[in-house]
């Protein structure tokens, strides 16, 4: 079951995750900076409580503690703020029915809302969740990402995630909480980072149009014929980018991933040699290049 809470102000909120408190293996699993789970325990709550004050709230995304019950109730009772965990994986086989009391809320996914910002909280990332295209952040854990982690497994696939996306997980936050507008700052980083390398302009929250004509760069006009037909696409389109492929990555994938950084009436079309099948794009023969006919059908698809 989702959840659905609302926040004016994201002052006094934090986000955390994979705490894995009494967990011994999670030391040399993660890489973490610690002798065994004692003194990890010891340093989690310390940092914890340097950060969060007594009336914080604080959003746990799973794998909170893998003790028995005199460990969850010593954890508990020590840590500031008001909890609302997400189920994680290890949290499935290790919570019991009396401590889900001690807790705000337990539950398996939640969406929440501070001022403006649309949040989806999830223990494990997901590629596709609701509001991806539409400026709605993911926040999760799970991966173990961060500087010192030894995990290897899930870390790899991150690449295929959103930049409105974001492991809160404590090995990638300095094993403390981390606040709303830390995340904040670095979501935006994240966009701002790959709108650059993706040769787009952001019109996160102007609520504008956006006509975007992914061009492949075998296809650029070079005749007097093939400009003169190219400018009318120009003339309708607010971006013209030439797309290529990198290894590894399919050109579905490399335009998807342009056009997630998007808000707002976006249209996109692909004009170029691949025929690509159910999507929006006007196959053109490489000999022939941009014809007047390429350019009505890529305006139709673009209206």
């Amino acid at each position: 079951m989702q959840h659905e809470f609302k926040f004016e102000s994201g002052e006094n909120i934090w986000f955390t995750a994979d705490t894995h408190f009494c967990h011994d293996k999670i030391v040399r699993f993660s890489g973490r900076p610690f002798t065994d789970a004692a003194e990890m325990n010891e340093e989690l709550i310390r940092r914890w409580n340097e950060t969060v004050p007594e009336d914080g709230i604080v959003f746990h995304l799973g794998d909170f503690c893998l003790g028995g019950s005199r460990d969850w109730n010593d954890i508990m009772y020590r840590l500031n703020g008001k909890i609302y965990l997400i189920l994680g994986n290890h949290d499935m086989k290790t919570i019991k029915q009396g401590f889900m009391q001690r807790f705000e809320l337990v539950t398996q996914q939640m969406s929440i809302r501070i001022g403006g910002q649309s949040i989806i909280l999830n223990h494990n990332p997901f590629l596709c969740y609701g509001g991806s295209y539409r400026d709605v952040w993911q926040l999760f854990g799970h991966v173990h990402s961060g500087p010192l982690s030894k995990t290897g497994l899930d870390v790899p696939r991150l690449k295929m995630l959103f930049p409105l996306q974001y492991d809160v997980g404590v090995d990638n936050n300095d094993f403390r909480p981390v606040s709303f507008a830390e995340v904040k700052a670095k979501i935006e980083a994240q966009v701002e980072a790959a709108r650059e390398a993706s040769g787009l302009s952001d019109i996160r929250g102007t609520g504008g149009d956006r006509r975007i004509v992914f061009l492949d760069p075998a296809v650029a006009p070079t005749s007097s014929a093939q400009k003169a037909a190219f400018r009318r696409l120009q003339a309708v389109a607010s971006d013209i980018v030439e797309i290529s492929v990198s290894k590894g990555q399919s050109l579905k994938e490399a335009i998807g991933r342009r056009v997630a950084l998007l808000s707002g009436n976006v249209r996109y079309v692909y004009v170029g040699t691949q025929a690509l099948e159910d999507f929006r794009r006007v196959t053109v023969d490489k000999a022939a290049g941009i014809t007047e006919d390429v350019v009505d059908s890529a305006i139709q698809i673009l209206k």
